[in-house]
């Protein structure tokens, strides 16, 4: 039998125990990611504009040692001197293969805002790619009209206290970390762009789709466009680590959109991928080699 003493100290070990494992969950990161819209799917204006640089988001993961990791990720518009404004406050991510996807939807004075993020592991960084929609019946704020767009970016780690103080903007691919971010630095010189033939499998179609996606390319963020027969074009955005990447597209006609994982090689080019739409129908498709 279990005498008081004996029941203190399997208590207090507890007691360490439990500090010691939340020590260990408790494991933070910190990131700040400047962001590019990549494609306007509407609302395009003079905020949100193709191939701009809007700002830079401000992220922070959570007990990235535990099962149960959590994000919070803060945006500052280019330029602004406000402070950044929360999307997505300590919310548990869905994890897969290549990294964590986060889906979030809020009420920003009467307007509706969802965000789709998708934070793709590069060694001890992130790429990522955001898909933002936001709608207001009151459009007196030119600045934000009812848009939807696609965005991509890298991510580069800094200090606790640098994602507190929402520091100046700095890229994350610039030698010098002192100097402010420039809209043209994001921009790789080496731009990839070609046609290749795919393959698709959805569900909902009986046959094959045959056919070709049209892709532009740089620093492994691409915008690719195919078309569906008598549906109309798909358009959508890529991002790219060593072997394996992450996809979204969005088909104006049948007004689905879609997303999931994708494998590369390298050496060849070829590609396959699979996922799901909006309507949760699946997809696999395969994109020829270079050649």
């Amino acid at each position: 039998m279990l005498t008081n003493k004996n029941i203190k100290n399997i208590f207090f070990y507890f007691l360490i125990l439990f500090f010691l494992t939340e020590q260990t969950f408790a494991k933070n990161e910190y990131y700040k990611c400047p962001e590019k819209i990549n494609t306007v799917l509407s609302g395009e204006s003079q905020y949100i504009t193709a191939d701009s640089i809007i700002g830079v988001n401000y992220v922070k993961f959570s007990g990235l040692s535990s099962p149960f990791k959590r994000i919070t990720v803060k945006f500052k518009e280019l330029g602004s001197n406000n402070s950044a404004k929360k999307i997505i406050i300590n919310k548990q991510v869905n994890e897969n293969s290549i990294g964590y996807e986060i889906f979030s939807k809020y009420d920003d004075n009467g307007a509706s805002v969802e965000n789709t993020y998708n934070f793709i592991k590069l060694n001890d960084t992130y790429a990522f790619t955001r898909k933002e929609f936001y709608w207001s019946s009151n459009n007196q704020n030119q600045l934000k009209k009812n848009h939807e767009y696609e965005s991509s970016g890298r991510c580069l780690k800094i200090e606790k206290e640098e994602f507190e103080q929402e520091s100046v903007i700095k890229t994350a691919i610039k030698d010098n970390d002192d100097e402010d971010i420039d809209k043209s630095s994001l921009k790789s010189k080496k731009i990839i762009k070609g046609e290749r033939s795919i393959a698709i499998s959805w569900e909902g179609y009986e046959d094959l789709i045959l056919g070709n996606v049209k892709f532009s390319e740089r620093d492994l963020m691409g915008i690719m466009v195919f078309t569906l027969p008598n549906d109309g074009d798909c358009i959508g955005t890529y991002v790219l680590s060593r072997k394996k990447g992450t996809w979204s597209i969005y088909c104006e006609n049948r007004d689905v959109n879609a997303s999931g994982i994708l494998k590369w090689d390298n050496e060849t080019g070829s590609v396959s991928g699979n996922g799901k739409d909006s309507e949760g129908k699946k997809i696999k498709f395969k994109v020829a080699q270079r050649n």
